[in-house]
């Protein structure tokens, strides 16, 4: 089970709340036990876990989306647990009515994965969730229903969203391109997410874009690290070679991509992500029009580059990322080049521009450096254009998700006519 919702769960969130996602996580943990280790619990034990399978299953029906609960079809991970639990359930207490809602479920989410040939979560681009959609898909072509929708589907999933995580990863970095819908890290080689316990699983420590062992960050995910390794081998026989290449070799050319990404199956509503990779400097975008906030794990426009080349094992990662304070974003991603404005400006939060910057490697500020905006950043020459925009002193010292940065926040001032815009053209300069 993912340790950050126990830590949600019991520390960060007030009393009297819960997280019915937990529901999910448990449930998907239990399958494998019994699947795994059947023999070694005895009848009476099965059955007490079916029993309370079946009542998880009853709980996770009564989901539908509507608020106050968030479980719509594009929320990927939770998702595709619920449907591994059902049916399960569903076949060990041959229960049609659990068959039935999984079989439903799993044609309806490999239908949105599919849409127009996207290929795309609705959770998208998520290097700690992405994690636990492997471990669902992984978990569901192993111990899933044989004739099960979700489970006959499992493999092509897995097979194309590694194709796109393949694509978006910077071995030299040892991070994705961004846009990110969910995060917890905006760097896996300092703070863990468990994406990156699939590289561990399958190619070694070594090769995992990873943080120290010693870390205490580490230790969220890796206590999942015996329930995924049940699973490498399934999710490992979805790479192909050309997959395994981009995983591990550094690249020398450009590369972009334009995903969309859609949120339901009745209409055409969607987002659409940009991203840019060349070895030293990658940059990622989104554009979105929506009306709910969707939280500071959401990172719509984010920049990495290698501040540090001479960091092992790999270089020191720069970034600074858009604190989404707005609702309607358009963030593109082109080569050298981020554009960000704010279309919608009768929604709150499109005032200011809040850019977060960390991952300044230490040497550069003991040798005198100083951030200033983003006119003087190791590695990297950034050109600002903010016309009408006002830029605020720099300020440092917050932390999100460990991340300690720089605020770095260009106002929009009262009395501004037309769209807030604001480019930036950059060079590695290392």
């Amino acid at each position: 089970m993912d340790q950050r919702k126990i830590l949600d769960l019991l520390i960060l969130r007030p009393k009297g709340s819960y997280d019915p996602n937990w529901r999910e996580f448990i449930g998907t943990q239990l399958v494998q036990v019994v699947e795994e280790f059947e023999a070694l619990l005895g009848p009476e034990l099965v059955s007490d876990i079916e029993t309370a399978m079946a009542y998880d299953a009853v709980g996770a029906m009564r989901r539908n989306g509507t608020a106050p609960d968030n479980l719509i079809l594009a929320y990927s991970n939770p998702q595709y647990m619920r449907t591994l639990n059902v049916g399960w359930i569903g076949a060990r207490r041959k229960n049609q009515t659990f068959i039935d809602f999984a079989n439903t479920k799993g044609t309806e989410l490999y239908e949105l994965f599919t849409k127009n040939g996207a290929n795309t979560l609705g959770e998208y681009n998520a290097p700690t969730y992405y994690g636990m959609d492997m471990w669902a898909l992984g978990a569901n072509a192993k111990y899933g229903p044989k004739n099960a929708t979700l489970t006959n589907h499992a493999v092509e999933i897995m097979t194309k969203v590694w194709e796109d995580v393949s694509d978006h990863y910077n071995p030299y970095l040892g991070n994705m391109a961004g846009p990110y819908d969910r995060a917890y890290t905006r760097d896996m080689t300092t703070h863990d997410a468990i994406l990156s316990m699939f590289w561990w699983g399958i190619f070694g420590y070594e090769k995992a874009p990873a943080p120290p062992k010693s870390d205490l960050d580490l230790n969220y995910d890796a206590s999942q690290g015996a329930a995924l390794a049940l699973i490498m081998e399934t999710v490992a026989s979805v790479f192909s070679p050309e997959v395994t290449d981009k995983l591990l070799n550094p690249f020398t050319t450009e590369r972009f991509l334009n995903k969309t990404i859609y949120y339901d199956l009745e209409t055409n509503d969607s987002r659409i992500a940009t991203s840019w990779l060349s070895k030293f400097l990658m940059i990622g975008g989104q554009k979105l029009a929506e009306t709910v906030a969707r939280g500071q794990q959401f990172t719509p426009a984010i920049v990495h580059w290698a501040a540090d080349p001479s960091h092992k094992p790999y270089p020191y990662n720069g970034f600074f990322s858009l604190y989404p304070s707005a609702t309607t974003i358009t963030a593109v991603a082109e080569s050298h080049l981020l554009t960000i404005s704010y279309p919608n400006t009768t929604q709150s939060g499109t005032n200011s521009f809040q850019f977060m910057l960390s991952g300044i490697p230490p040497p550069w500020n003991l040798a005198g450096n100083v951030v200033d905006g983003f006119s003087n950043l190791p590695c990297l020459k950034v050109n600002v254009t903010a016309p009408g925009l006002q830029v605020l002193p720099t300020v440092y010292g917050s932390m999100i998700y460990d991340h300690y940065y720089y605020n770095i926040t260009y106002v929009v001032p009262t009395g501004f006519e037309g769209v807030p815009k604001i480019v930036f053209e950059m060079e590695y300069t290392c």
